[in-house]
């Protein structure tokens, strides 16, 4: 299946599967305190968050919106307000140093937010888009997500409003700060 052939389920199971994948290896670093442990640690947190910012802002513009108009506005509402408590959680974790006593809570806490989020959106969100929508509207929505993340912001910004809108007219100038604080601290640069 080429890239272009893949449907919007497609393209965000994929990023669930890549966001597990980092935090299975996160969990094995948990309470380990050397310091290549905790260099990988930040590394790792880093590239989950630039992943979970980009998929999360990509579905409030792309996804979230269609569901909300053609399927369920609560279950639209439910899935915003859960990446809401996810970014409040990586914007700590972005202040905070790997050796921090409590980093490892918050990695946790991550982890736990988000495996909830795929779960609920994979059991019932994912199987209703692919019922109402046509596979060219499937596609054509993950062309969207996939546009979206490439000039979404890397950073967690917790009091910008979860809004399509919102996010299309701020997203921009987040997304140009973000890469320019990334490539001045080298933040994420071995996950791009």
């Amino acid at each position: 299946m080429t890239e272009s052939q893949r449907d919007v389920v497609d393209v965000l199971t994929a990023d669930h599967r890549e966001f597990d994948r980092i935090f299975t290896e996160l969990e094995g670093l948990i309470g380990r305190t050397e310091p290549d442990d905790l260099t990988r640690k930040r590394e790792l947190v880093d590239e989950v968050t630039i992943g979970l910012v980009k998929h999360s802002v990509a579905e409030e513009t792309r996804v979230y919106p269609r569901v909300e108009k053609e399927i369920d506005k609560e279950e639209a509402d439910h899935s915003k307000h859960e990446h809401a408590e996810a970014e409040e959680t990586m914007k700590r974790l972005e202040r905070m140093d790997p050796d921090d006593a409590a980093f490892d809570d918050a990695v946790r806490e991550l982890i736990r937010e988000i495996r909830h989020h795929v779960q609920e959106e994979e059991s019932r969100m994912f199987t209703e888009l692919r019922a109402r929508f046509t596979r060219e509207q499937l596609v054509e929505m993950a062309e969207q997500v996939e546009a979206v993340k490439k000039i979404a912001p890397t950073r967690a910004h917790p009091m910008t409003p979860n809004e399509a809108g919102v996010r299309l007219a701020v997203g921009p100038v987040a997304s140009l700060l973000d890469h320019l604080r990334d490539a001045v601290s080298g933040r994420g640069k071995k996950s791009e």
